[in-house]
């Protein structure tokens, strides 16, 4: 089975429909797992949306998700975070809001523990440090977990009373081997790790692999889109530098 793990579209069609096409291209896949903020930020909403359910896929809620159905305040959101939130929120159906009301915040399929944030706090901690990510692995029991949220992609392993955060080269299959990780598939919608590319992961159970890759997208396309809806210009103009 090969599993296309995405997370953080944050409503970037271009970007999405990139990623599909890139991973399609390379071996195909056979169910998506999605960490979480398919809305938010960005331009499409609706049609990432419709794009993720048109495939087997499983998936969890993320903050900007919970946000935009008002399942999470947004007292805590930047004022850019928010007024795309409350834009997105406009734009919804019902049986949009119904289908991201209806995410869990926590997943657990083929032996990976799937969540947004941390499996501490799915919805608002972010692993990024050594010190999080060791009292992390206390709270899943399966040998690996994905989260997203950082935007930033990463391997983590324990490493005695720590942790060390590995490299996760593109294009480059890892084994995954017996003990803990904690995987970050990098963000597909608004990437903040210096690439601007589109980037996830593809999961090989028969290999016990798991590789990150990249996808170029329509960066301009997606600001003219962000600039016609009136989203904010700090998200617009954030999309080309990765950050």
């Amino acid at each position: 089975m090969r599993s296309l793990i995405v997370s953080d579209i944050h409503a970037n069609l271009e970007a999405f429909q990139s990623v599909i096409n890139d991973a399609h291209d390379r071996g195909g896949f056979d169910q998506i797992w999605q960490l979480g903020d398919l809305v938010g930020y960005g331009p499409d909403p609706v049609a990432c949306i419709d794009l993720l359910r048109e495939h087997d896929h499983v998936g969890v809620a993320g903050n900007h998700d919970l946000a935009a159905v008002g399942r999470l305040s947004l007292e805590a959101f930047n004022m850019y975070a928010s007024a795309a939130a409350q834009w997105t929120t406009t734009q919804l159906t019902d049986d949009h809001v119904e289908y991201l009301r209806g995410l869990p915040l926590r997943m657990e399929t083929n032996d990976f523990t799937g969540v947004h944030g941390s499996p501490r706090d799915p919805v608002w901690e972010y692993v990024v440090s050594a010190a999080t990510a060791t009292a992390n692995f206390r709270h899943f029991t399966t040998r690996r977990c994905l989260v997203g949220h950082s935007h930033l992609p990463f391997v983590c392993r324990p490493d005695g009373d720590s942790a060390t955060f590995l490299d996760f080269p593109v294009d480059s299959p890892i084994q995954l081997g017996e003990g803990q990780l904690i995987i970050n598939p990098g963000s597909v919608g608004q990437p903040r790790d210096g690439v601007p590319t589109a980037s996830y992961s593809i999961y090989d159970s028969d290999e016990g692999t798991i590789t990150h890759r990249r996808a170029e997208y329509d960066i301009p396309g997606t600001q003219q889109k962000m600039k016609t809806r009136g989203l904010p210009r700090y998200l617009i103009d954030r999309l080309p530098h990765g950050r």
